[in-house]
């Protein structure tokens, strides 16, 4: 019984912390605001994850297994649609993924994507006129261009325009 106890004390703590991170950032959030939305003490907090950058950490590596937006190299118009679609329902991933450009300027780590990329462009599928890491970043910059866009009048229109913008990027 305790053990269970522990997890649904750990899961409050990771969704206080979203809220926290999305709204403040890293140097913004503080733990004891955290703890206290999660119904615990600001010690246990720290005795979970050690402190702000591991919570962050831990709520980042959450959000991306929850967003779970499929990356495929050979389809970079597709996957820009999907992560448009993600920040169109979910502003606050959004929220936290600034943030983390933010504040922790080259911690994300995307190899696999770039190698994907590059392997991609290797075999002509993904056009060389940028490096792979260029690419990359340019599609995920598009993707998330309207994420502070109100409304959805225009949502599929501005789906199309981020995929047909991807796709001329991208086309060998």
């Amino acid at each position: 019984m305790p053990s269970r106890d522990r997890e649904r004390t750990r899961r409050r703590l990771l969704d206080a912390a979203f809220v926290e991170f999305a709204a403040y950032g890293i140097a913004g959030a503080r733990m004891e605001r955290i703890a206290r939305i999660a119904r615990c003490s600001a010690g246990l907090a720290y005795t979970y994850y050690g402190g702000k950058d591991e919570l962050f950490d831990a709520v980042q590596s959450e959000v991306a297994s929850a967003a779970a937006v499929q990356f495929d190299a050979r389809d970079l118009p597709g996957y820009a649609a999907r992560l448009y679609d993600l920040h169109h329902r979910h502003p606050e991933f959004t929220r936290l993924a600034t943030w983390q450009r933010l504040e922790r300027r080259g911690c994300v780590s995307r190899v696999a994507e770039v190698e994907a990329i590059r392997a991609a462009q290797e075999s002509g599928l993904v056009s060389s006129r940028f490096s792979a890491e260029q690419v990359l970043q340019l599609v995920l910059a598009i993707a998330s261009m309207w994420s502070n866009a109100a409304g959805d009048a225009d949502h599929v229109e501005r789906r199309r325009s981020v995929e047909d913008a991807v796709r001329r990027l991208v086309e060998p």
